[in-house]
């Protein structure tokens, strides 16, 4: 069955279809030809690794960066658009299952979209973004906040805030 429960599997599907990523995503492969449900497979076989790999405290940087860089080789999107349901499904894993660990906290990206490349000035699309406009902006953004996953609070709070919930 893998690592992932079936209700954890479940969560982070309706996660990623609530914010729309997979829909995006599928619409860049009905220009390529490639299949969505190939990619959803493919993509919670790196999230299975990967989340393994936090929960036991083994997950590096160049882990989650070379599952992007799997799920861009393999399915002809950018990275850009690659990094995307991999951040956001580990920042919720990391915070739904109260992992504290700092170490982790501190290699996780911030899930990079239009919200948050605005806030810091970027005007690019998820398509345009190379593994090396990404780096920068992963980079630019470490500077902004204690770790790059709590830059993504500003998304939280908005969402939250335009739900009238804070």
């Amino acid at each position: 069955m893998g690592y992932l429960s079936i209700h954890q599997k479940s969560v982070y599907l309706i996660i990623l279809n609530a914010t729309m990523i997979l829909r995006s995503i599928g619409k860049t492969f009905k220009k390529n030809g490639k299949e969505l449900i190939d990619f959803k497979k493919r993509l919670f076989k790196e999230l299975e690794d990967l989340t393994y790999k936090m929960d036991k405290g083994l997950l590096m940087e160049t882990d989650i960066i070379n599952s992007i860089r799997r799920l861009e080789k393999n399915f002809g999107i950018s990275f850009g658009q690659a990094q995307k349901p991999i951040n956001v499904v580990l920042k919720y894993h990391f915070y739904g299952t109260c992992n504290m660990d700092s170490r982790i906290k501190s290699i996780l990206h911030c899930p990079l979209d239009s919200k948050i490349l605005k806030e810091i000035g970027c005007y690019l699309f998820l398509p345009h973004i190379d593994y090396k406009k990404y780096n920068e902006i992963q980079n630019l953004i470490a500077t902004k906040a204690q770790s790059r996953l709590e830059f993504d609070s500003i998304w939280d709070r908005q969402h939250l805030t335009d739900e009238g919930l804070l």
